[in-house]
């Protein structure tokens, strides 16, 4: 879907994905990086433009470019997707970074952006998450941004390889959403954690 939307914040700017940022993201992308994704590697930059093509050409799917406001380089990508605004609902996913910044503040600042955007301009009632039941590291960055699980959808999807793969499911709903945010603020804005912790200890 092409779209107009640009969420910025904390170091990062989420941008439309496009064809051209084709060169950026084919950089940082491995197989083993990729691993416990939906969708087959994109193999150098003809794979990585038919992986835009692809985002661009769904109709549920906001796709967006991830850049580091510092240098301006291109770090990853994410989306919304299965986009239902007149449901209230819709998913964050295709999701994918730079391998130099995995554990650091990328993911929750990004997924705060997209998550106030879905609550406060879209006024969403769901928003939710998918992960490979294989996946750990995804799993745990999904927990660990205080969405609540739903369940195991068993035999959910064929992986790339054809194998059927179970998918974990989480979400936050509209009522949960200030606790949330004030646990995301809390991990990627350093003056509100420094303000806590004076507060705390009486300063």
């Amino acid at each position: 879907m092409q779209h107009d939307i640009v969420l910025e914040g904390y170091g990062f700017r989420l941008e439309p994905l496009s064809q051209a940022h084709v060169g950026a993201l084919a950089a940082i992308v491995d197989p083993h990086m990729w691993a416990g994704m939906s969708t087959p590697t994109p193999v150098g930059e003809v794979g990585m433009a038919n992986y835009i093509e692809d985002a661009l050409s769904a109709i549920d799917v906001v796709p967006f470019a991830v850049i580091d406001t510092v240098n301006g380089e291109v770090v990853g990508s994410t989306a919304f997707t299965g986009v239902a605004l007149d449901q209230g609902r819709a998913e964050i996913g295709r999701t994918f970074y730079a391998r130099s910044l995995w554990g650091r503040v990328v993911n929750p600042a990004c997924k705060f952006l997209l998550m106030r955007f879905a609550f406060e301009t879209w006024g969403l009632y769901r928003v939710s998450m998918r992960a490979d039941s294989r996946n750990a590291r995804s799993i745990s960055a999904i927990t660990r941004l205080g969405a609540r699980f739903e369940g195991t959808l068993r035999g959910f999807r064929l992986a790339p390889d054809g194998s059927r793969c179970d998918s974990l499911s989480f979400s936050i709903l509209e009522p949960e959403w200030a606790g949330v945010k004030d646990g995301l603020l809390h991990r990627i804005d350093p003056l509100r954690r420094a303000t806590v912790r004076d507060r705390a200890h009486g300063y």
